[in-house]
């Protein structure tokens, strides 16, 4: 067989080849870091008055649906979320896990949010524990367009606080109470989140669904 003839052949049978293996080329698949967290396949889930409607894609308070002014679903990308001192990469059909390996981890939102507190006052952040921790916090910081990241303006869950492993709960924050702060976050711009989940390494989380919202004037009783 001459060369002429048998490199056209060598051509053909690599183009099968990819075929048969059913995959694009490398420079045309999505890169997506490989999250070390395992989806939590029968994670059960704590009863709230505040839920996750699958269908729907939205929250729902009492069968009422929440009216979200940002919501991330982790579906296919992070979202713009990052993690100090630990890692974040993405888990298929789950959402955003979240390995803390140092002391004080933090998940961070995108900046620019640019949403009036005075109006969304709820935070909501569904997750399931894939690991113990040793030091539960839960408390969520924000920045303004006036102030940055302080102990002085934060919130924690009235919800949701403390999962088990494999328990997947709604973190609830409402915003217009405060830990610290009074009533910075309702005279605000808010710019960014940040979520300190545990104050020591160990913990894994899959963050499931993230939504700044509106509370109803006439909602119930969340606590």
């Amino acid at each position: 067989m001459s060369r002429t003839l048998f490199l056209p052949i060598l051509a053909i049978g690599a183009t099968l080849l990819a075929a048969c293996d059913g995959l694009a080329p490398a420079q045309d698949r999505p890169v997506v870091e490989p999250a070390r967290v395992a989806p939590a396949a029968a994670a059960s889930e704590r009863s709230q008055s505040i839920r996750w409607n699958e269908t729907a894609q939205q929250f729902e308070l009492e069968g009422q649906p929440l009216r979200a002014a940002k919501l991330w679903t982790f579906d296919g990308s992070t979202d713009g979320f990052v993690v100090t001192g630990g890692e974040a990469g993405l888990t298929s059909g789950s959402g955003l896990s979240v390995v803390q390996d140092e002391a004080d981890p933090i998940l961070r939102s995108p900046s620019g949010l640019n949403v009036d507190g005075s109006v969304n006052t709820l935070v909501l952040v569904r997750l399931t524990r894939a690991a113990p921790g040793q030091a539960w916090s839960g408390a969520v910081h924000y920045t303004t367009l006036n102030h940055g990241e302080s102990a002085a303006y934060m919130a924690l869950p009235i919800q949701g606080a403390d999962p088990a492993v494999n328990e997947t709960t709604i973190l609830v924050y409402d915003m217009a109470n405060l830990k610290h702060g009074g009533a910075d976050w309702t005279q605000s711009i808010i710019d960014q989140l940040r979520f300190d989940f545990e104050d020591s390494p160990g913990g894994e989380f899959l963050v499931r669904q993230v939504a700044i919202a509106r509370r109803p004037q006439t909602a119930v009783a969340m606590r």
